[in-house]
């Protein structure tokens, strides 16, 4: 099995019941055949029954090339790496525990690093999947919550654009890790503490021409499952605050001028917001301006107010 190994996918989960099963059954169902990848499963702490959900899953399908291991260090970077340190294959795609690739997802991934071996890195859309339909304020400017990418229909070199491969769809060979380091264990969600950058950070040490090597395809897509329970103000709330945290971690070993610059632009637009609202009311949309406001609001909250986490 380990010379026709290509791709290993890599699950950071932690209290998913509700949806790792689906995640899972989008993996079986993948055209690439099981000798040529392998999933791998972080429990990272559950606390609920999503292990119990993974081990009844591999009871039901023991030809499934499913390894689960616990990381004992709360975060979805310690996860994540954990995955890559344990992981066999020369190609690693991660995926988040709520989120279902289509059938044809991983034989797509390996056949586009096969086409081009220049590239690092790919990333593809996310496309969400509102389990308790989608609400009214929903706009584009709320596709971090929901883990929504779109960067339309060419694909291109993602860092040229100012963008970047997000969580439910990485897919990196080996020596991208090798040559840029893992992810960072400071950032990136602690359990319930919904911080953010990881993917931000280790993306931006990729310079010069090495950002070529990171590539878009919009056609290798997955589906993001997002429920009533990432979309109430509470959640929505944490999740800001979480950003703007995630935001002040990665400058706070930078110098005073990158820092103020990171202040400064997160500051503004979190006060554009305003203007955004006011754009909403003109044209009737009163629950979209409410919700942008607040939005603001809680990141400027989270910018200034709020104290710096412990590492």
């Amino acid at each position: 099995m380990a010379e026709s190994l290509r791709i290993s996918v890599v699950i950071a989960t932690y209290n998913r019941e509700k949806y790792i099963g689906r995640a899972l059954e989008g993996l079986r169902c993948q055209t690439l055949d099981f000798s040529e990848f392998e999933v791998l499963v972080i429990d990272n702490n559950c606390s609920d029954s999503t292990m119990q959900v993974v081990e009844m899953f591999a009871k039901a399908y023991p030809e499934f090339p499913l390894r689960t291991m616990q990381e004992p260090k709360q975060g979805l970077s310690h996860g994540r790496n954990r995955g890559v340190n344990e992981s066999r294959a020369p190609i690693l795609t991660f995926l988040d525990d709520d989120a279902v690739a289509p059938p044809d997802f991983l034989s797509k991934a390996v056949g586009y690093l096969d086409a081009r071996p220049e590239l690092m890195a790919i990333g593809g859309k996310i496309i969400p999947e509102f389990v308790d339909g989608k609400p009214d304020w929903y706009t584009r400017y709320y596709w971090g919550v929901t883990g929504q990418f779109d960067a339309g229909e060419a694909p291109g070199a993602m860092l040229e654009w100012g963008k970047f491969p997000c969580g439910s769809n990485m897919t990196f060979r080996r020596e991208f890790f090798n040559q840029f380091g893992l992810f960072n264990p400071n950032l990136g969600r602690k359990g319930a503490i919904l911080l953010a950058g990881e993917e931000k950070e280790l993306f931006g040490r990729v310079k010069g021409e090495a950002r070529r090597s990171v590539w878009y395809y919009p056609d290798l897509s997955v589906r993001h499952l997002v429920d009533n329970q990432k979309l109430n103000p509470h959640y929505l709330k944490k999740f800001c605050i979480g950003f703007a945290l995630g935001e002040r971690l990665e400058v706070a070993e930078s110098s005073w001028p990158i820092r103020t610059k990171r202040y400064l632009e997160f500051s503004s637009k979190s006060l554009g917001t305003l203007i955004l609202a006011l754009g909403f009311l003109l044209r009737g949309e009163a629950q979209k301006a409410s919700m942008i406001v607040r939005f603001g609001a809680w990141i400027f909250e989270g910018l200034w107010f709020k104290p710096m986490p412990k590492p």
